[in-house]
């Protein structure tokens, strides 16, 4: 049911679906509209304080923009760090557990069927993005704006669109398959009201990404950003961004012969000046990532609720008895860590009195400390993430190295990285050994980091995850091989019927329980 809503300073009427849900209309708060530079500062830094402060709600989509809370739980319930099948009866669904006191909600997050938060990721980004066309579109019709204006404006909404439409891709995109990309429609109006618009090819969907990123580089690489007004218009931020665009597409339908190299020039221009600020002890870890290090080079966000990881992660409160408690991780990741790497203090409780005497060589419990809010005992588990960590830009080096044939320059960056770990060094690795190596050290570092591992799962392909779970007295054996339809999450339903040019991700269907 579309109807023409008069929007937060603007007048223009815009979406891209014409499904009652709206997901890309922007609700109306009151009836002044866009006339001036000033007008259009004052909607996008209302946004933009969502972005950078930690607790604070955008003025469009969820808080925690990057990666809300619950995409945080769902993409660890989906992924393979955490032993599931030994903890669901001993550590999740006993007594005690406030966090996650229903069945269902086990069920859900870890037989794949946690629709409603795929369903909120995709209004979350759509809106995002249906937000920035119409400030992009209002701001060509605004006269006298400054070159500096203007390229500080365009170069924040460009950053902020093309993220949002990254994430949209990487996770509704089915990654085999050339044409199933995801519908972007980047302008506004009432001309264009009604769109249906087809799946993007995955090549059509990164060029319009890059565009967006490439002209912001360009913008900041000849403006400064404004003080006090940018949260992605920086040049580190957005040099991250386009590694990561290069680095998943590099492996996508849509990859090109230029694409590590281009994956190279960036993650080195997002690394400059930075080896000093990347912490090099368990408890620098902690208080960097959450955002207690002003010096470290990431945007940290924070949501406002208190134990929102505790259901997959544990409750804060495990010390006076609370569940989830006892958290087993699975033995492959355990097995991933020397003795003297730092992140082994950040990850396992490697005391057996408090772990209940479950520490052994079948695997690790889960320090419940992690992932925190920068207090050792995991007292403050409210849902953060820090976007563009440098350890991530190391982590693309060190690929682009070794699918550009420099073997050797991978390994000793490889090593140069473990070292600020703490976790020895590799020696004579090449080939495919190397590269495993490679996908393990991001395996190492990125535990309980939003998307990371289940993108990594989707975009390496090389690994089948198996669960065999009870639920309601019935038995769910689950399968989930490389390439499997899980690794593109499922387009709403809504979308689909409103949209007869749609095409749905195959495989999906609610379990009733």
């Amino acid at each position: 049911m579309r109807h023409k809503i008069v929007i937060t300073y603007l007048i223009l009427v815009f979406g891209l679906f014409t499904g009652c849900k709206k997901y890309l209309d922007l609700p109306a708060k009151n009836q002044r509209t866009v006339t001036t530079v000033t007008d259009v500062k004052a909607l996008l830094g209302a946004y933009l304080r969502g972005v950078v402060t930690p607790r604070v709600k955008p003025l469009y989509g969820q808080i925690v923009p990057a990666c809300p809370t619950l995409a945080t739980l769902m993409f660890g319930a989906y992924s393979d760090d955490i032993d599931f099948e030994s903890g669901l009866r001993t550590s999740y669904m006993i007594p005690n557990n406030f966090s996650m006191p229903t069945e269902k909600g086990y069920a859900d997050l870890l037989l794949w069927n946690q629709q409603a938060t795929s369903t909120m990721l995709w209004s979350h980004h759509y809106e995002i993005v249906g937000f920035l066309n119409s400030l992009i579109d209002q701001i060509g019709t605004i006269k006298n704006v400054s070159d500096t204006e203007r390229d500080q404006l365009l170069g924040e909404m460009y950053a902020n669109r093309a993220y949002s439409l990254f994430k949209l891709l990487q996770y509704y995109g089915i990654y085999n398959k050339a044409d199933m990309g995801i519908p972007i429609y980047l302008h506004t109006g009432e001309g264009v009201l009604g769109i249906k618009p087809k799946r993007e090819t995955h090549a059509g969907a990164y060029k319009i990404i890059l565009e967006d990123l490439n002209k912001a580089l360009e913008m900041v690489n000849r403006t400064i950003p404004a003080t006090g007004f940018s949260a992605l218009y920086n040049k580190r931020y957005i040099s991250h961004l386009l590694a990561q665009v290069y680095w998943y597409k590099a492996e996508s339908p849509a990859k090109e012969a230029g694409d590590y190299a281009q994956v190279k020039t960036h993650s080195l221009a997002a690394l400059e000046s930075v080896d000093a600020l990347i912490p090099t002890t368990a408890l620098a870890r902690m208080n960097a990532y959450a955002g207690k290090d002003a010096n470290y080079p990431v945007i940290f966000q924070q949501s406002n609720t208190q134990s929102v990881f505790s259901p997959i992660y544990g409750s804060e409160f495990q010390y006076i008895g609370f569940a989830p408690f006892n958290i087993p991780l699975n033995a492959d990741f355990a097995a991933l860590f020397t003795s003297t790497d730092i992140r082994v203090e950040n990850y396992f409780n490697t005391n057996p009195a408090r772990a209940g005497g479950k520490i052994g060589a079948a695997g690790k419990i889960l320090n419940w400390g992690w992932p925190s809010d920068g207090v050792a005992d995991g007292s403050t588990k409210g849902g953060h993430t820090c976007i563009f960590k440098p350890e991530e830009a190391y982590m693309m080096l060190i690929e682009a190295q070794y699918r550009l044939g420099a073997e050797g320059d991978a390994l000793i960056t490889l090593n140069k990285f473990r070292a600020f770990r703490n976790a020895g060094n590799f020696t004579g690795l090449s080939g495919a050994p190397l590269l495993q190596e490679i996908i393990n050290e991001r395996r190492r570092e990125f535990f309980g980091d939003t998307d990371k591992r289940w993108l990594d799962l989707k975009r390496y392909a090389n690994k089948t995850i198996t669960r065999n779970l009870t639920f309601f007295n019935k038995q769910y054996n689950i399968t989930v091989a490389p390439n499997d339809y899980r690794y593109a999450l499922p387009i709403p339903l809504v979308e689909i019927q409103e949209n007869g040019n749609l095409v749905p991700n195959p495989g999906w269907g609610l379990i009733e329980y």
